[in-house]
């Protein structure tokens, strides 16, 4: 739908005044597509008006949202709309429609928004839309989009803005990352505005790429205060998600509302840095719920891996924003704004204090797959090695065993190394040919039949066939449920109940069928209560916003 439908009827009376059986003449005759039936009606009763306004009203707004077809404008752009003549469609979104709009007493270009759904729109939304219009006019600064003007015409609520001639950030990633030393300026550009945001009361709350409006010189402007709470509170409950899973903080995700504050932009500002760095955001599931749990379990990858131009100091500076404890975090947009000034005029950062263990910590969840398994294994082989020094004679019985365990550790690197081999979804033309990346259910698969294989060889190397050891299978079934994905839990259940079939028959010595049967049974119901697991956790939800 490109034109603005026609100037939003008042809503009806709460207490008609009309009998219920004109009422239902005339929907009577609206059903029938009796016009003049109908024209009669409205000709007798004038207060059937506000009433038939709605009804077609609600009639295109259900269209468009079931996409049987769109509501019918009543005319073509351009149009006037009170002080304003509207010329064209800039964009909308779940919120509202923007135009381009000409004041027509003054001659001034702005961008005027209107609230979707107009009269039909709920008490929710229009609280919602009022008090982004309230936030954004109390903040003047160069860098942030203003509100000059905003109303109610006849129930349709709508601001008008200045008019950013050109498009977001995210639509100009799509062919690419920035160059670094402009990637990098542009953050400084709209941290400052961040920062005065914050000095000024208001938390942002939705900073990302496509709140990043660009002109024609790639100057930057923050928009969008749909999400931004004032000094004066916020409604909020919590255990709410507010914000846009790629860009939305740790706490943001968790729904932890009281948590969220400075930092939190901060952490917008870091997924806007990473993005503009490498044309990729730091998380990106196939789906919602996989991107919240990407940003609340895992660490981003360096921006490096994505664009190798990208030096190890902004690495750092990129990754301090997206750590998940804000206390971890610059403390201020204005402190990471100076940071990134201080690498553009001397290629130097504030010193960052980062113990030992949280950089391990880091690493475990950057390649959570490879870092719990090598714990695991880096933890029994120590054990094992304790057992050699207590018992020198059983070394020879242990050596085969250690060395599977480094097979196995080596494997799993390269499954991690394989999958993490991705480059960036967008990449400039003129750069270099990367291999292919890796389908994620290919070395998924991979790593978790070696996983299988090589807990069998262990177990066959230490005749442990009847042994308490074999409960490792329904552990490994378990895990698998990690990565969200039924079919890959079915995988590795056919796996280990083939593996202990070949392990029973293939190792030496007895075994009790009793026993091998209830472990089969043990591994049939992990697999079928982490299916449903998953299964529950994946149920469609609606909109994260």
């Amino acid at each position: 739908m490109r034109d603005i439908p026609p100037s939003p009827p008042k809503a009806p009376p709460e207490e008609p005044d009309l009998p219920a059986e004109i009422l239902d003449g005339y929907l009577s005759a609206l059903q029938k597509g009796d016009q003049a039936a109908e024209a009669e009606l409205l000709a007798a009763h004038p207060a059937l008006g506000p009433w038939t306004a709605c009804l077609r009203g609600l009639d295109g707004l259900a269209a468009a949202i079931a996409g049987e077809g769109e509501a019918k404008p009543a005319a073509a752009l351009p149009r006037v709309f009170g002080p304003y003549e509207l010329l064209a469609e800039l964009g909308r979104g779940g919120m509202g429609v923007v135009y381009r709009a000409r004041h027509v007493s003054l001659g001034r270009d702005v961008a005027v928004k209107f609230l979707a759904g107009g009269v039909c729109a709920s008490g929710e939304q229009r609280r919602r839309f009022l008090a982004e219009a309230r936030l954004a006019a109390r903040i003047r600064h160069p860098r942030i989009v203003s509100i000059h003007d905003a109303g109610d015409r006849d129930g349709q609520l709508w601001c008008a803005m200045d008019l950013v001639d050109g498009d977001d950030l995210a639509a100009l990633l799509r062919d690419g990352p920035l160059p670094v030393a402009e990637a990098v300026h542009l953050v400084v550009e709209v941290a400052r505005a961040v920062h005065h945001l914050h000095t000024s009361g208001i938390l942002h709350r939705d900073v990302k790429s496509s709140n990043i409006l660009l002109d024609a010189s790639r100057t930057p402007y923050l928009t969008d205060f749909g999400l931004a709470r004032g000094d004066d509170g916020d409604a909020t409950m919590t255990g709410t998600v507010l914000g846009t899973p790629a860009s939305m903080s740790p706490e943001q995700a968790a729904g932890r509302v009281r948590e969220i504050d400075a930092r939190s932009d901060v952490y917008g500002l870091g997924t806007v840095l990473y993005e503009a760095l490498c044309g990729t955001p730091p998380f990106g599931g196939t789906s919602a719920i996989d991107t919240l749990l990407d940003v609340l379990e895992r660490e981003p990858l360096p921006p490096s891996h994505h664009n190798p131009a990208v030096p190890p100091l902004l690495d750092r500076v990129c990754l301090r924003c997206l750590e998940k404890a804000p206390s971890r975090r610059p403390a201020t947009a204005a402190a990471l704004a100076d940071d990134l000034e201080s690498w553009l005029a001397e290629g130097r950062i504030a010193p960052w204090n980062d113990s030992l263990a949280n950089r391990i910590g880091r690493l475990i969840r950057r390649h959570p797959a490879a870092g719990f398994r090598l714990l695991g294994i880096a933890g029994t082989m120590a054990i094992v090695l304790l057992r050699c020094l207590a018992n020198p004679e059983t070394v020879g019985f242990y050596l085969p065993v250690l060395f599977g365990l480094s097979l196995w550790g080596v494997l799993t690197v390269f499954w991690e190394a394989l999958g993490t081999r991705r480059p960036a979804i967008a990449q400039p033309r003129n750069a270099p040919s990367r291999p292919a990346p890796v389908a994620a259910e290919t070395w998924v698969a991979g790593l978790v039949l070696t996983d299988v294989i090589s807990v069998t060889v262990l177990l066959a190397l230490v005749n442990g066939k009847s042994s308490p050891l074999l409960a490792v299978y329904p552990l490994l079934v378990a895990a698998s449920g990690l990565w969200l994905k039924q079919r890959l839990v079915h995988l590795v259940t056919l796996a280990c109940l083939t593996a202990h079939a070949i392990l029973a028959v293939v190792a030496p010595g007895p075994v009790a069928w009793h026993v091998a049967g209830i472990l089969d049974v043990l591994i049939l119901c992990t697999a079928a209560i982490t299916a449903f697991q998953i299964g529950r956790i994946r149920l469609p939800r609606g909109a994260v916003r």
